[in-house]
C-alpha cells in the first residue's frame, strides 16, 4: 500500500493494524497535510456487520468535534476498499510511556485525566459511550494536548444492538461489572473504565488479574480492589479515594458523570493543571526499589487486545487453585520430604568435611610408594602452626627432591584451584578444564521490536479465492538478540493467506525457536497486490516485546 493513492490521500506509511483494519499515514495533496488512513480488512467487507460497524464509527466520529477527541474528516471507498480519513495525532499514548516508566506520577497524571474527561464529557452530552478507555488509546502530544481515540466500539445511547447474543464487546481487564452481566453501556461504565486506566497508571498493575478470561470476570464482579495507596505509596490519598469511588461495583455510587469525575480532580489538586513529562523519569527512579510487577511482565505478544469474548460462569481463582491443590495433594507431600530430605544430606556432608580436611592436614607418613620422604603439603600454608617450618627442609628432602612431581601427582585432590602450581600443569590445560564445564543456561527477555526476513514456500498459482490456505515461511538468516542466536537459519513459520481478486492478506503465525520454543508472529505487511503473491517473495515479520527465551 505504501505509494498507492487514495482519492487525494497519498499513504507513506503503515502505523498498525487492529482487529478490524490497518491504520496508515498518508498525505492530503489537495491540502497538504498529514492525515491517518483507516482501511477495513477486505474480507470483512464481505460481511456486512462488519461494514456497518465501520461506517457507524465514522458517523459517530464525525458528530465529535472536540480538541481532546481524534476528529474525522472524510468516508471514502475506492476499488472495493472502505477507508476512513482521520486526524493524523502526532505523539506517545499512555500505554507506552506505562510500559518505559512502570508506573507514572500524580503530577502527571492528574492533568492528563482532567482533560480525557473533558473528552468524554463531550462525547456523553452527544449521548455516545466510548466502551474501550485504556492506556492504548490515549495519546498525548508533543504540545501536551491529550487525544482520546479509538471510537470503534462505541455506542449511541438508545440504538440497537449490534452485538450477539452471550457475546461481550471490548478489553474485559477494563469492562464495568455491569457490562459483564449483559447490561448495556452507559457514561457510569465509561467513568469505571477510566478508574481503572487510572489505578493501572498509578499503580503499574491492574485492580483485577486471573490465568482466564472467566476468572478473570468473576474476579471484576465480586472481589474487592485493593487501594491504589497501598500498591504504591507515593500515591495521595485523596486521589485514591477518587480511584476507589470510580471503580466502585455499583454505578449509582460512582460519580454522576464525567464532570463530577474531573471536577473532584480539581478539587482534590488544584496545582495539578499542567502537564510535566520531566517528573516521569524522576518518579520512575524512586519507585524502582520494590515496585509492584506490571501488567507488562505478564503478557507476551497479542497483550490486552479489544475482542468479542463469549461468557460462561466458572470457579473462581480461589476456588480452582483449592481444588487443584485438593486433587494434587501427594504430589505436594512427596515433594516436601524430598525437599527436607536433601536439607538432611547436604548438612551431613557438611558435618564430616571438616573430619577429612584435619585428616589431610595431620603430620604426613614418611614415605610414600617409591620409599622416599614427601614434605607435608600444607606446612607452607601455616595450617598447623605448632610444626617447625625448618623440619621439612632437611637432607632427605634434598636428596629426593628430583621425585617431588610424581607423589605430588598422587596426592593431588581433584578440584583443588592450586594443585596445577604444585603439579606442573601448563596454563592452556587449566583453560582447557575451565571450558569443559557446560555454560550456564541463558535467560533471554525479548523487549523491543524483532524484525525477521522470511520467504515463502509455496506456489500459489493454481489456489482457490477467498480461502484460508495455510503457507510456510523460511528464515534467511539468524535472529540474534543481544549476542544471543534466539533463531536458526532455515527455521520454518507458519502462516496463512487469504487471495482475493485484487487484494491478498497474509497472516505470519508462528515461527520455531532455536531452543524448540514456540514464537508467535506478526507480518509487518498484513496484505498486498495478488500479483504480488509469488514462491520465495521476501516478507517480513515481527516479534513483539515481551516473549521471554531460556536456553
Amino acid at each position: 500500500m505504501i505509494g498507492e493513492k487514495i482519492h487525494s490521500y497519498e499513504i507513506t506509511e503503515h502505523l498498525g493494524r487492529g482487529g478490524m483494519g490497518n491504520v496508515y499515514k498518508a498525505t492530503d495533496t489537495m491540502l497538504g497535510r498529514d492525515v491517518a488512513l483507516k482501511m477495513l480488512h477486505p474480507q470483512l467487507t464481505m460481511e456486512s456487520q462488519f461494514l456497518d460497524r465501520f461506517k457507524k464509527e465514522a458517523r459517530v466520529l464525525a458528530q465529535l468535534l472536540h480538541p481532546n477527541i481524534a476528529v474525522i474528516y472524510n468516508f471514502i471507498e475506492q476499488g472495493g476498499n472502505h477507508f476512513m480519513v482521520m486526524e493524523y495525532v502526532e505523539g506517545t499514548n499512555l500505554d507506552d510511556l506505562l510500559k518505559k516508566y512502570k508506573t507514572l506520577p500524580a503530577g502527571f497524571v492528574v492533568p492528563v485525566f482532567i482533560q480525557v474527561l473533558e473528552g468524554l464529557k463531550h462525547a456523553h452530552r452527544k449521548n455516545i459511550f466510548h466502551r474501550d478507555i485504556k492506556p492504548a488509546n490515549i495519546m498525548l502530544t508533543p504540545d501536551d494536548t491529550v487525544k482520546l481515540m479509538d471510537f470503534g466500539i462505541a455506542k449511541v445511547g438508545g440504538e440497537q444492538k449490534m452485538t450477539q447474543v452471550n457475546k461481550i464487546v471490548g478489553t474485559v481487564e477494563f469492562m464495568a461489572p455491569e457490562l459483564l452481566q449483559g447490561k448495556d453501556a452507559s457514561a457510569a461504565s465509561d467513568i469505571y473504565a477510566a478508574g481503572v486506566t487510572l489505578y493501572e497508571l498509578l499503580c503499574g498493575k491492574l485492580p483485577f488479574v486471573a490465568d482466564t478470561d472467566f476468572n478473570l470476570m468473576q474476579a471484576i464482579m465480586k472481589e474487592k480492589v485493593v487501594h491504589p495507596i497501598k500498591c504504591n505509596a507515593t500515591v495521595p490519598k485523596a486521589l485514591s479515594d477518587i480511584v476507589m469511588k470510580a471503580l466502585d461495583k455499583n454505578p449509582a455510587a460512582r460519580f454522576a458523570d464525567a464532570a463530577a469525575f474531573q471536577q473532584a480532580l480539581i478539587n482534590a489538586f488544584p496545582n495539578y493543571r499542567n502537564i510535566n513529562m520531566a517528573s516521569l523519569a524522576a518518579a520512575s527512579l524512586a519507585y524502582a526499589q520494590g515496585g509492584p510487577a506490571t501488567r507488562f511482565e505478564k503478557i507476551t505478544n497479542a497483550g490486552m487486545e479489544t475482542r468479542v469474548e463469549t461468557w460462561a460462569k466458572p470457579l473462581s481463582a480461589l476456588e480452582h487453585s483449592k481444588e487443584h491443590v485438593v486433587k494434587n495433594k501427594k504430589v505436594y507431600l512427596t515433594g516436601l520430604l524430598l525437599l527436607i530430605c536433601m536439607f538432611i544430606v547436604i548438612g551431613l556432608v557438611k558435618n564430616k568435611k571438616p573430619e577429612r580436611e584435619t585428616a589431610d592436614t595431620g603430620q604426613p607418613k614418611p614415605q610414600d610408594k617409591g620409599g622416599g620422604v614427601i614434605p607435608p603439603p600444607d606446612v607452607t600454608q601455616g595450617s598447623n602452626p605448632v610444626v617447625d617450618r625448618r623440619e621439612p627442609v632437611t637432607e632427605p628432602d634434598k636428596e629426593k627432591a628430583p621425585e617431588k612431581k610424581e607423589p605430588e601427582k598422587v596426592k593431588e585432590k581433584p578440584g583443588e584451584v592450586k594443585s596445577s602450581d604444585k603439579i606442573g600443569i601448563k596454563p592452556a590445560e587449566e583453560e582447557e578444564r575451565k571450558e569443559e564445564k557446560p555454560a550456564p543456561p541463558k535467560d533471554v527477555l525479548i523487549m523491543s521490536k524483532v524484525e525477521i526476513q522470511l520467504y515463502l514456500q509455496n506456489d500459489l498459482g493454481n489456489a482457490p479465492e477467498r480461502q484460508d490456505i495455510p503457507v510456510t515461511f523460511s528464515l534467511k538468516n539468524n535472529v540474534e538478540y543481544k549476542g544471543v542466536t534466539i533463531i536458526k537459519q532455515g527455521a520454518v513459520a507458519r502462516g496463512i493467506i487469504k487471495l482475493g481478486k485484487v487484494q491478498t492478506d497474509v497472516d505470519i503465525n508462528s515461527i520455531t525457536a532455536a531452543n524448540g520454543q514456540q514464537l508467535n508472529l506478526k507480518a509487518q505487511r498484513g496484505h498486498g497486490r495478488r500479483n504480488e503473491i509469488t514462491s520465495n517473495r521476501n516478507y517480513t515479520a515481527i516479534i513483539l516485546p515481551g516473549v521471554r527465551l531460556k536456553f
